[in-house]
């Protein structure tokens, strides 16, 4: 007995059901991820977490401030541009944002990841 299966090439089914780079499954990740994020950002005006950060593409999320580097490193940087970077740690205003400190993504994915990752399957088996 001879079975032949004959199939798409994967790297085209992935994109018909919305998976590739720029589908609508990494788009909802993208935007679950920005939304997401904020609460962990630091949060003195608002304008850092807010309207400094935009989704440049279906992949990457960015923050345009001077100051975003050394915020998201949490470590203090003094002089006059261009400013060094020191040992001090940043004291981050916990009043708006309770999680807010360094690393932001990282923690975020760290305490929301598993959480994130069941809101895409129940997004990709609503698609279906």
């Amino acid at each position: 007995m001879k079975v032949t299966v004959e199939m798409r090439p994967i790297a085209q089914i992935i994109q018909a059901h919305g998976m590739g780079r720029n589908g609508t499954v990494q788009r909802f990740v993208t935007n679950t991820i920005n939304r997401r994020i904020t609460r962990y950002m630091p949060y003195r005006t608002g304008t850092l977490a807010t309207k400094l950060k935009f989704i440049k593409s279906p992949t990457k999320i960015e923050v345009v401030a001077p100051y975003a580097k050394y915020t998201y490193y949490g470590k203090a940087m003094v002089g006059s541009p261009p400013k060094s970077v020191t040992d001090q740690p940043l004291n981050y205003t916990k009043t708006s944002h309770p999680l807010a400190g360094p690393f932001w993504d990282r923690r975020m994915m760290q305490a929301e990841g598993k959480a994130i990752a069941r809101e895409t399957e129940k997004y990709i088996r609503r698609m279906k």
